[in-house]
């Protein structure tokens, strides 16, 4: 997994709302930075933070990347028709019904009970054997196949398991997309051609891209300077509490699935087993102990502190993005947490500004989305 400067510390202030400091100094929304600043400064010696060489990402908009915007909204207002007769093959859309069973006994999650599951074939989106033996087959008939569930599906009674399904074919979908031209343009977009939709979507591309650009800049040259610091030690209280809530978090999660912790980060994040997620989270609890003792000890070495004005437009940020309002961001972050992002954000674009880009290697654009989304662990077992 791909760590985020600002993200990280997002995911893990979820988990752990961390007490606040107090001090004689001057105070942020109760936060007396200065102390905040000293105490986490104290775990480390900083290397020469001036000048520091990173990697940078600088993405292009290419006409690619306006096609498949386009694509998209011709897909959005596509027509799609049941074909009720014909061979399916790879590639197709196809609508099946499956029952699925292992030595003869139906398995949790195993049966579409009639509902009809929409399926592209070829695309990968179910296990091993699945879609391939749905090739081949005419619309209209029931057939049986066999698939193997992966070594680490994430439930123990499946795992590595072959499975017999009965599958009947319900209809192919054929998708007439609208004729790209000007009227259409003008009747689904706020454009009224051709050419002003896509020079709006280039210019939507460019300010997505820069924005990813800068966040990938951030993280790059913060894990630069992390790597160059010398760390004396840890506040190790602070750091294991930090890893205990973040897991009985996952715990609580996991049981709302009626999942084991194991099963669930495996189904849920890919993990082998839970001791390679306690692993990991170790891990991110000490990358997110590095970035804050480094950051307060640049920020007390150059005289970076943040005032209320700057925390509150850092308030907004988050509000904005994540779509909180002012209760909900009070229940995920802590007073400390927000001064201390605020003073990050600025800590980071101190370093870019002072620091120096080396070309990164050219590659296609990637426009990530916000961290810390759920999705249903719950999908159907041949998924």
């Amino acid at each position: 997994m791909k760590k985020q400067f600002r993200t990280l510390g997002y995911v893990l202030s979820l988990a752990l709302g961390m007490s606040m400091l107090t001090g004689c100094g001057k105070k942020v929304d109760g936060v007396d930075q200065e102390s905040m600043i000293d105490k986490y400064a104290a775990y480390c010696d900083l290397p020469e933070y001036k000048g520091l060489e990173y990697e940078e990402t600088k993405s292009t908009v290419t006409d690619a990347d306006v096609k498949t915007k386009i694509d998209s909204l011709l897909q959005q207002y596509a027509t799609k028709t049941q074909v009720k007769e014909g061979t399916v093959k790879e590639g197709d859309n196809v609508n099946i019904d499956f029952v699925g069973s292992i030595d003869g006994v139906e398995f949790d999650g195993g049966n579409s009970n009639g509902a009809g599951y929409d399926l592209t074939l070829g695309s990968g989106s179910m296990i091993p054997g699945f879609e391939d033996g749905i090739m081949g087959h005419k619309v209209g008939e029931t057939f049986n196949i066999k698939a193997t569930f992966p070594e680490n599906y994430g439930k123990e009674d499946l795992n590595g398991k072959e499975a017999d399904f009965k599958v009947t074919i319900n209809y192919m979908t054929d998708t007439q997309l609208p004729e790209y031209n000007d009227a259409f343009i003008a009747s689904y977009t706020d454009a009224t051609t051709v050419l002003e939709y896509e020079d709006s979507v280039r210019k939507d591309l460019v300010e997505q891209y820069e924005k990813s650009d800068k966040s990938a800049n951030e993280s790059a040259v913060m894990q630069v300077l992390v790597e160059k610091t010398t760390y004396n030690e840890y506040p190790q209280k602070e750091m294991q509490d930090l890893i205990d809530q973040s897991i009985a978090q996952q715990e609580k999660a996991a049981s709302q699935y009626g999942y084991s912790l194991g099963d669930y980060v495996t189904a849920r994040y890919g993990f082998q087993s839970e001791d390679d997620f306690r692993e990991y989270v170790q891990g991110l609890a000490e990358d997110y102990m590095k970035e804050k003792i480094a950051v307060c000890a640049v920020a007390k070495d150059a005289g970076i502190t943040v005032t209320k004005e700057e925390v509150d437009d850092y308030k907004k940020t988050v509000m904005d993005y994540y779509g909180y309002d002012s209760s909900t961001l009070e229940e995920n972050y802590s007073s400390e947490d927000l001064v201390y992002y605020a003073l990050a954000q600025k800590v980071v674009d101190y370093l870019l500004e002072n620091g120096k880009s080396v070309e990164a290697t050219a590659t296609d654009a990637t426009v990530e989305t916000p961290a810390a989304t759920d999705s249903n662990a719950s999908s159907a077992d041949a998924e």
